[in-house]
């Protein structure tokens, strides 16, 4: 039998930063005749009737201890019965699942993409049989062992009919993202004090919340600058949304900016692509993506003069021309990135 164990740390439709995994999970399903999944949380999930969950007790409170027997109960419970084991997004997981591997001679395949290069990740990479990442700008690890794949994206659940912006009443404007230093939403807020004074009326959306001690300092400055320009009125953070409701969001903006600097590919970027958003990122890894509209759609980092100016081009073009962009950009998204074609490379690898 081909089975697949997959090893990741929630499953959670809900989760905003890790909902997503879900719908990975249902494609495994489509391509093994099991899916057996170990993960530290769970939470609500439909899932098909071969996925098996077992939850090691994080969400109803389990102590460190009781986590880790349960985890190796489980690894040699379900590695046996496994073509493979597919570790998501977790150094330390690739690392404690490495003897159950080694003693039942399976291999692991990990998927991994963040800036960081740690201790964990370097020792990950060593046990390791491929590292599985969206695409190379995503990992700072260097290893023959990579092999870019495709960031998975749900096309279909992000596709919608919509207008474009042409001349509409007011302009949506949506940025979704921890809020995080990296995330550079201070360039956002200026630009759209620029906006403000040339008469464009439009409406912000920051989707995303602080998580680390220092985000909070961060998104507190955030609301200061806000309130210091007098921009309450157009700009609006909305916090935590679950990411089983996350496309709507993303299917009523008419411009969708991401403002992080030139490094790996963020999902959300993709996610407004597939939902027909047009586009503004700060992010030259980018430029393959959007083809001969990367000048239309490129800013430089932390200019908010020339993001405001970018936004301002955008509303002014012909519609026909953004039908163009947007279309280019969908097509795009489901040649590159579309999540039925990325888990059939990872399934043909680990098969």
């Amino acid at each position: 039998m081909k089975n697949l164990l997959i090893i990741t740390q929630k499953v959670d439709e809900n989760d905003d930063l890790l909902g997503f995994f879900a719908g990975w999970i249902r494609e495994f399903s489509k391509n093994f005749d099991n899916v057996f999944v170990i993960t530290l949380a769970k939470g609500a999930y439909e899932l098909p009737d071969n996925v098996f969950v077992y939850s090691l007790g994080k969400e109803a409170g389990s102590s460190k201890f009781i986590r880790f027997i349960k985890f190796y109960w489980y690894l040699l419970k379900l590695v046996p019965k496994s073509k493979g084991v597919f570790v998501h997004m977790s150094p330390i997981f690739a690392i404690s699942s490495w003897p159950a591997a080694f003693l039942f001679r399976k291999r692991i395949f990990f998927w991994y993409l963040h800036r960081s290069v740690t201790l964990r990740l370097k020792i990950a990479e060593k046990l390791s049989y491929k590292i599985l990442t969206a695409a190379k700008e995503s990992l700072n690890v260097k290893s023959i062992k990579i092999i870019e794949l495709g960031h998975g994206i749900d096309v279909e659940n992000f596709k919608t009919e919509r207008r474009l912006i042409g001349k509409p009443d007011f302009l949506k404007i949506l940025s979704v993202g921890r809020i995080s230093k990296i995330k550079d939403y201070e360039t956002l807020i200026k630009a759209a004090a620029i906006l403000r004074d040339r008469g464009l009326a439009f409406k912000i959306k920051i989707i995303g919340r602080p998580v680390m001690p220092y985000d909070f300092e961060y998104f507190e400055g955030l609301k200061k600058l806000v309130a210091d320009l007098g921009l309450k009125d157009f700009i609006e953070f909305v916090g935590f949304i679950p990411y089983s409701n996350i496309s709507h969001y993303y299917k009523e903006a008419d411009i969708f900016i991401n403002l992080a600097p030139t490094g790996g590919i963020d999902k959300a970027v993709l996610e407004a692509m597939a939902s027909a958003s047009l586009v503004l990122v700060s992010n030259a890894a980018f430029k393959k993506y959007f083809g001969d509209f990367g000048d239309f759609l490129i800013f430089k980092h932390g200019d908010q003069n020339d993001l405001s100016q970018k936004i301002q081009e955008l509303v002014d073009l012909p519609e026909e021309n953004l039908r163009d962009i947007v279309g280019f950009l969908q097509e795009s998204i489901s040649k590159n990135h579309s999540l039925k074609e990325t888990i059939y490379k990872i399934s043909e690898i680990i098969k």
